[in-house]
Order: C-alpha cells, then structure tokens, then sequence
C-alpha cells in the first residue's frame, strides 16, 4: 500500500512538472479584451455593383475604409490612384465581373456574416498573450477581403487584412483553374486562418534586416514559429508551421537524415541565394530528400533549434530570444541533434 502511495505521489507530481513546463507562457486572459475593429471590407465594396460603384459609391466606402480602400486600390490589386477615372471604371469591370462575383457567392457561402467569430476570438487571445510578453506591441484592426488569390494577408501599419478567398477549402475547385499549384492551395483551409494573420503581423513586428546566411534565416523564421506557439498554445503545431499533418510528420520521422543532410553539405553558413530558396522556400518537395519531402524544411528545422534553445535556457524570456541576434550561439547553445 506504501509503494502504491509513493508511486501515485511521485506521478502526480510528474504530470504537474509536465503541465507547468508545457504552459510556460501561459498568461491569465481573465477580463481582457482587445477591439480588433473586424470589418468586411469585401461584403461593403460589392454592396453596390458594376455601374452604381460610382464616384459617390467609392468616396462612402473612403470615409469607412480610409486606410485599406487606397492600399487595396493601388498596392493590392494595383488599380490605380482612387482620384483617376481610369481607377473608377477599372473598379467597376472588377466588381461586374462573372468570375469574381462566383468568388464573392463562395465566400459569403463559406463564411456568412458573424461565422469567423471563433477564429477573431483566438486572434484576439494570440494578440492579447503577444502585449502581455510584449507591452509596447499594438494590436491592429482586422478587415477581410477579396483579391482574386493574390494575398491570404496584407498588413499594412495599424492593418491586417485577411484574403478569404485564399481560404475556401483545398477542395475549392476554382484554384486549379486558376493556375494555382496544388502544393500552395492544400494550405487554403479555414483551419490556417488564425495562424497566418499572426504570422504576418510577427513578421512585420519582427523584420529580419539582419538575417543574411541560410542558419540566420532558420533561426528567425524559427523565432516567429516559437513566438507563435507561446501565443497560440491550443493551435497544433502543423498549422503553425502552414503543413499539412504528414508534412510535419515526415519531418519528424526524418528529423536526423535532415540533420545529417545539413551538415555533411555546410549548409548552415551559405549566402547563395538557390540554395537558400532551395530549403526555405515554399515548394512541392526538396530536390534531393526522400520522397514526402514538404517544402521549407529549412523553416521546420530553425524552429526545431530554437525550441531546444529555449527549453535548454529557462531564465531567457521572449523578448531576449527575439533580441538575440547571433544565431550561431543559438544553434551551439541548442545542442540540436536528432537521434
């Protein structure tokens, strides 16, 4: 009975050790509240279609946009300067067209008014666990949009922007006809929704002015995966990572021939540009990896060594990891490697 005790003791506070190491960045999100001023863009800019989008039409939608109208005018679909009449005539062939108001019908179908306030509620926890470790950081307002594929994000200052119809499912049978390669569109689910806006909004947070070799870039981009993770603790780590289950399974299974691979080549230290696309890029497969090779294994592999970075480090919160510039000390101190 004694040994029944001690073994049931000793498991109880096996589990607590586990629980409280695997919250680590836990924050109490009891009475916060972030406005993210959610707004669709995209239902308000086709209220009015083909000729009614006058110039009445589009100076309303000025007052109640005022930053994203002329960014998605001239930076997002490259219309033109909202003041020339050719921008005007080109806005209402866009809004006319067959093609888009087909993609129009298939976002309001997949998501109706008030169907993304789960994914704006875990946005909103992300943001408020990012200000809780960070306090200077702000927190954007949210609109969505359409934009014929071209960006599932756009963020733009005190702006994010999510492009829904990057978000229809991998079913979605308008992406291949459109060109779009399978390997990009498996990742056009709703699921990735939440993980992507973040991203977007890290990245930009975090800008990698510095990262010049192929171990710098790893490092970094393993930086922002990590910051996800702590920011986002119920998202699985596939979508994390914008893979697919068994992408991330496969690099599991061959974490140590990846390993291997990266070394026996010195790749860590290399500047060329190929070569850095090569393993960071997105891509259908990695030239020369088995078979079920997803792309950017060099982005799975930064996060790898940055997480033993920090599970070797307990006394190094997250703003000391995002000011740590030398990625080399990162990946010694990290003692990565792979069984």
């Amino acid at each position: 009975m004694n040994l029944l005790r001690r073994y049931t003791f000793l498991t109880i506070i096996l589990v607590g050790l586990f629980a409280c190491d695997s919250n680590r960045w836990d924050t109490d999100l009891e009475g916060k509240q972030a406005d993210l001023h959610w707004q669709r863009f995209e239902l308000d800019l086709f209220e009015k279609r083909g000729d009614q989008l006058d110039r009445g039409r589009i100076e309303e939608l000025q007052t109640a946009y005022p930053q994203l109208l002329p960014l998605y005018s001239q930076a997002i679909m490259r219309f033109g300067d909202l003041r020339d009449s050719l921008t005007l005539a080109t806005f209402q062939q866009f809004t006319a067209d067959k093609n888009i108001l087909e993609l129009l019908e298939a976002v309001k179908k997949t998501y109706p008014p008030q169907e993304l306030e789960v994914e704006l509620k875990e946005l909103e926890e992300g943001f408020l666990r990012y200000q809780s470790h960070f306090p200077n950081a702000s927190i954007p307002k949210v609109k969505s949009m359409i934009s014929a594929f071209t960006y599932s994000t756009v963020v733009d200052d005190s702006l994010l922007v999510i492009g829904l119809d990057n978000y229809l499912g991998k079913e979605f049978e308008l992406y291949p006809q459109a060109g779009i390669p399978a390997y990009k569109f498996a990742h056009f689910s709703r699921e990735f929704i939440v993980a992507d806006a973040l991203k977007a909004w890290l990245l930009t947070d975090f800008p990698s002015a510095e990262a010049q070799n192929l171990l710098e870039q790893m490092v970094y981009q393993g930086k922002i995966t990590y910051l996800l993770s702590a920011f986002l603790p119920n998202t699985p780590e596939h979508l994390l990572q914008d893979y697919q289950e068994e992408d991330l399974q496969w690099c599991t299974d061959n974490a140590a021939e990846v390993w291997s691979h990266f070394l026996e080549f010195e790749l860590f230290f290399s500047t060329e540009n190929h070569k850095i696309r090569k393993y960071m890029g997105d891509a259908p497969f990695i030239p020369g990896f088995p078979e079920g090779s997803p792309g950017r294994i060099g982005q799975w592999l930064g996060y790898e060594i940055v997480k033993e970075f920090m599970d070797r480090n307990k006394d190094i919160d997250l703003k000391e990891l995002m000011s740590i510039q030398d990625a080399n000390r990162i990946l010694r101190e990290s003692k990565y490697k792979p069984n």
